[in-house]
């Protein structure tokens, strides 16, 4: 009998090994060692061109801290990160709430908003190229012709407008997502608190306040988190309207792993900044995680 059993639990053993040995491989291949391999590389002296490498310990990571230009892109990628979340979350909420009302044209208004979120990044960086054209751009054109600028703006030339544009061309991608996360999330929502807030003489801002957002509130946190780590992430948009200028002011930290690799050829401390990078992601998602989240007096 404890032979049968034996064996029954080997072939169950064996078949889940099976099943679950393709995606191993996979994440492995595809995730695991692309990490390790970067890990391995930031503790050496790697250039283009050389073929013997020598292990450098610490020293690739003294020298990025020791870089006021990696310093500078830290703060930067944290404050774009901050700030296209929540810009991410307002506009998100907004159309949101929109398109939950009931009225005509619902859907098709709701197919013509996730457009940005359809199309390729590529194409939605080109795009927003176009409109912040200083001589044909249509945002310029369109303040112009209502007198809002007497001159036609170079978005992309000056450090803070630059820092707008990248940070406006990221949201306007990324919020159809937020907005049908939001408006997924108001369905679940039973309308008998609204019903009896109405009664209690409670308005639409009220309900927002404390039924709408309290009832979404996990949702809402992990989208949030979602968001940050995109914009760590986002490189096509930045790299295509203002390659990390001007005088690297829009310069993050993977368009510095960027042009470290590729164009200095120096691929220790490009390995070494991507895993401050990837170090720092996972710390934050941690804490944000913990605090935000898993609290001991709430049950999720």
């Amino acid at each position: 009998m404890k032979a049968n059993i034996y064996s029954i639990r080997k072939q169950n053993l064996l078949f889940v090994l099976q099943i679950i040995a393709p995606a191993f491989l996979l994440a492995f291949i595809i995730l695991y060692y692309p990490i390790i391999n970067s890990i391995m590389i930031s503790i050496q002296n790697r250039h283009l061109g050389k073929v013997e490498y020598k292990w450098a310990g610490l020293e690739n990571f003294i020298e990025v801290f020791s870089s006021g230009k990696f310093l500078y892109s830290f703060w930067w990628t944290i404050v774009f990160g901050v700030l296209s979340s929540i810009l991410l979350f307002i506009v998100g909420m907004y159309f949101a709430l929109l398109l939950n009302r009931k009225m005509k044209g619902t859907n098709v208004i709701r197919g013509i908003l996730l457009m940005p979120w359809a199309i390729p990044v590529f194409v939605n960086a080109f795009l927003w190229l176009w409109l912040l054209n200083v001589q044909f751009g249509l945002i310029n054109y369109i303040l112009v012709t209502l007198k809002v600028l007497k001159e036609p703006i170079h978005w992309t030339g000056g450090s803070f407008i630059a820092k707008v544009s990248v940070i406006m061309a990221f949201v306007w991608r990324a919020f159809p997502f937020n907005m049908i996360v939001y408006l997924a999330a108001f369905q679940t929502i039973d309308p008998v608190y609204y019903e009896a807030s109405e009664i209690d003489g409670a308005g639409k801002f009220k309900q927002f306040i404390y039924i709408t957002l309290p009832s979404i509130r996990n949702i809402i946190i992990f989208t949030m988190l979602l968001n940050f780590i995109w914009s760590f992430q986002e490189f096509t948009t930045i790299w295509i309207l203002t390659r990390g200028g001007p005088a690297e002011a829009t310069n993050t930290l993977i368009t510095r792993v960027f042009m470290i690799s590729f164009l200095q050829r120096d691929f220790g401390i490009a390995a070494a900044n991507g895993v401050i990078w990837i170090i720092f992601l996972i710390a934050f998602s941690l804490i944000y995680l913990r605090l935000l989240f898993f609290r001991k007096d709430e049950t999720i």
